[in-house]
């Protein structure tokens, strides 16, 4: 499986193109905007885009959806519990963020354990509620990586402020969800820098909890 690791103004979220190199079935996670960008990857890479992928439905990792999937015909997909809040502006946040209302149907709701096939590679879904009731991280076992969306950053964690959130979810996801998986694992977060689990098992406020 191969990486591209790009943010796009004008939020600058942390987007990640995920791909198998032999068949070039791709998903793109959490596509905040820069779909001129997006889709110039697309072509210089020949990517055979095939699924949005939404850790959680805030205005900052929602906002270029509905012009991918338009150009692209990629399916979209986000955990089953975070169906209301994509459709719902109100709840996330997009008319306050972009000036805009934002209302995203998925085309699939994922389940909590499920498998995203992309060529050879695959993507367990992992349910992680408190920043979002819906909120999900992806991970690849065999390649040691784990999409963590705002739930985990390197040191810290996400915000449990926002509509449908809970900080004991929050930081139970966190250390019975994510701080059991192994040391090596390197977690991509969608604000800030990478880390580890290792790392975040040693260092992270919650892993003390």
């Amino acid at each position: 499986m191969k990486l591209i690791h790009f943010q796009a103004p004008p939020i600058f979220t942390n987007t990640y193109f995920y791909y198998d190199a032999d068949t070039l079935d791709a998903c793109i996670i959490d596509p905040s905007g820069g779909i001129d960008k997006i889709m110039v990857m697309i072509r210089e890479n020949m990517l055979k885009l095939k699924y949005i992928l939404l850790t959680h439905g805030h205005y900052d990792h929602i906002g270029g959806v509905e012009e991918l999937k338009s150009l692209t015909g990629a399916e979209v997909l986000a955990h089953k519990d975070e169906a209301e809040l994509l459709i719902q502006p109100k709840w996330n946040m997009s008319k306050v963020g972009t000036g805009k209302e934002i209302s995203i149907i998925c085309d699939r709701l994922l389940e909590d354990g499920e498998v995203i096939e992309l060529g050879k590679g695959r993507l367990s879904v992992i349910h992680t509620p408190g920043h979002t009731a819906g909120g999900a991280c992806f991970y690849d076992k065999e390649g040691g990586i784990l999409f963590s969306g705002d739930t985990l950053f390197r040191g810290t964690f996400g915000r449990y402020d926002l509509p449908t959130a809970d900080s004991n979810a929050l930081f139970a996801s966190i250390k019975e969800k994510l701080l059991t998986l192994p040391s090596s694992v390197k977690v991509l977060p969608g604000h800030e820098s990478a880390t580890t689990i290792g790392q975040e098992k040693k260092t992270n406020p919650v892993a003390g909890m």
